[in-house]
């Protein structure tokens, strides 16, 4: 049994490892705050690689599920997307929208990231690391207790906060948070089930890799140094942004959907993606917490480019 649920496990922990560690965001002094990050983060990426799988559908579902963990962690649990004063950070003041009470760059920059380095990259690392096939790892017991353990995440998180911020979104954005969750998992099973007919050849894996790690750099680049340093037209950073996600997941969709592609490209891109955030990172503790915990976070990339040197060997092995 438990080498049947081992995928989930690996999951349920790397998801805010990754999300959360591995960014900067939460330091490695904050360790032991993991079990209530991996409720939230691993059983949201859990939830929406299973609804996929069960429902035979693939990454864009994936990913519109992400898109719409998203929006409930940030417009519901924390808050971060409509709260002004946001940990003190003062998130929204840059490129505020006062007609809907939130700032363009921050909520595209927090939900790609969650839609990226939250679901994807995590998931695709454990199904190339035990070669899972699009199948459900659950059966519909775990998946009622991974849907529990979620919403405890949730409602956690959500009180947490709460208690911390003293912030209550105003109906009007919490209806527009609830509409937009709706709309991106309505989206998410509407899409067809089946991949269509390979045309083309796809691109070598490493030039995969290096456009994702290129792609994904310039998106985070964009936000933390255009707005919080260069202090760039919140118009031209968001734009930007906006044309790095999704310039670089219609290049993964495009060329996935080419013959040729094979698990050693499905690699390429989470090793892409993951990277950087092992170079960003340290920008984030810094920046964040100081440089008590540098070696202590130097480690933890260090873990992650071992984990990516077993699942580039896994994923070649496949291949062969």
């Amino acid at each position: 049994m438990l080498k049947r649920l081992a995928p989930a496990l690996l999951l349920f922990v790397l998801s805010p490892l990754i999300a959360e560690y591995l960014s900067g965001s939460m330091s490695m002094s904050q360790i032991g705050y993991l079990p209530f990050m991996a409720m939230l983060y691993g059983g949201g990426a859990i939830l929406a690689r299973e609804l996929a799988r069960r429902a035979h559908r693939g990454w864009a579902t994936i990913l519109l599920l992400g898109l719409a963990y998203g929006i409930i962690e940030e417009g519901f649990a924390d808050q971060a997307l409509f709260n002004p004063h946001f940990h003190g950070f003062r998130l929204l003041d840059y490129g505020f929208v006062p007609a809907i009470g939130m700032a363009a760059p921050w909520t595209i920059y927090v939900l790609t990231i969650h839609i990226v380095w939250s679901v994807m990259v995590p998931i695709a690392l454990v199904e190339i690391l035990f070669r899972s096939r699009p199948e459900p790892w659950l059966r519909g017991g775990g998946l009622a207790v991974v849907t529990l353990i979620y919403a405890a995440g949730i409602a956690m998180i959500t009180m947490g906060i709460a208690q911390q911020e003293h912030f209550m979104a105003t109906p009007m954005q919490l209806g527009g948070a609830a509409l937009a969750v709706l709309v991106s998992i309505g989206l998410a099973f509407m899409l067809p089930a089946q991949r269509p007919s390979p045309e083309g050849s796809a691109p070598p894996a490493w030039i995969v890799g290096v456009a994702t790690f290129l792609a994904g750099s310039a998106f985070v680049y964009l936000y933390s140094w255009g707005s919080n340093i260069m202090h760039w037209p919140w118009e031209f950073v968001t734009g930007g942004m906006a044309a790095c996600a999704v310039g670089m997941l219609l290049f993964g969709f495009i060329a996935s959907r080419k013959s040729g592609w094979t698990n050693m490209h499905r690699f390429a891109i989470s090793a892409g993606g993951l990277l950087v955030y092992c170079w960003f990172g340290f920008f984030g503790e810094i920046g964040l917490h100081g440089r008590t915990m540098l070696g202590a976070h130097t480690a933890l990339v260090v873990a992650m480019l071992a984990l990516l040197i077993v699942a580039g060997l896994k994923a070649r092995s496949a291949q062969a």
